[in-house]
């Protein structure tokens, strides 16, 4: 008799810092200076912004509390600290953009060596295709329309006015779970959150 193996239950899972509620009043009243007829901008949903640190992909769900007593010992091993938020850009580029995004900077370099310990964690598992390590970026809106009169000028005109949007503590690392909509977006779930040096 051949034993039937039930495959595994998978879901989508990343790693991500989530902005304070300050910032994010910030950015929305940021974006309403780049609304223009010469394009129309889709803003992501306050709740759904975040700077992904590291991709996991699709993840067999009987792994989340190995991941997360794992990754969340390499938080709590940390103390909390601040990076600074900036740096406005497109993507691909601002000529034909299709996102916007936003960056943050890690003078001190403490950002980076977390997501280089959680990297060398997720290594061991030998399952997640990580991508190159960079600095984050934070999804602000989708670039639905663009005119046939598209000007990236004025929107570089106005990257002066985001080099500096201000600090951001990271007390915690959220493990997220995402899903597609009917609609075709993503909505996003908070498996765990992980807290530096003890912080809840």
């Amino acid at each position: 008799m051949v034993e039937l193996i039930e495959p595994q239950e998978k879901a989508s899972l990343f790693l991500a810092l989530a902005p304070p509620p300050r910032l994010v009043a910030r950015l929305t009243g940021l974006l309403d200076e780049l609304r223009a007829d010469t394009w129309t901008l889709r803003p992501t949903e306050s709740t759904e912004l975040h700077f992904v640190l590291h991709f996991l992909g699709p993840t067999p769900l009987r792994l989340v509390d190995d991941l997360k007593r794992e990754l969340g010992a390499v938080c709590h091993a940390r103390r909390p600290f601040d990076i600074e938020i900036g740096g406005l850009g497109c993507f691909p580029d601002d000529t034909e953009p299709r996102m916007l995004t936003l960056g943050l900077q890690d003078g001190a370099g403490k950002l980076g060596e977390l997501s280089l310990a959680m990297r060398k964690v997720l290594n061991a598992y030998r399952l997640f295709p990580l991508g190159e390590a960079g600095l984050p970026r934070l999804a602000l809106a989708r670039v639905d329309r663009l005119s046939r009169g598209w000007d990236p000028r004025p929107l570089r005109g106005l990257a002066f006015q985001w080099k500096d949007v201000g600090p951001c503590p990271v007390e915690e690392v959220r493990l997220m779970k995402s899903r597609g909509t009917l609609a075709g977006g993503q909505r996003y779930e908070v498996l765990a959150a992980l807290g530096l040096g003890g912080q809840v």
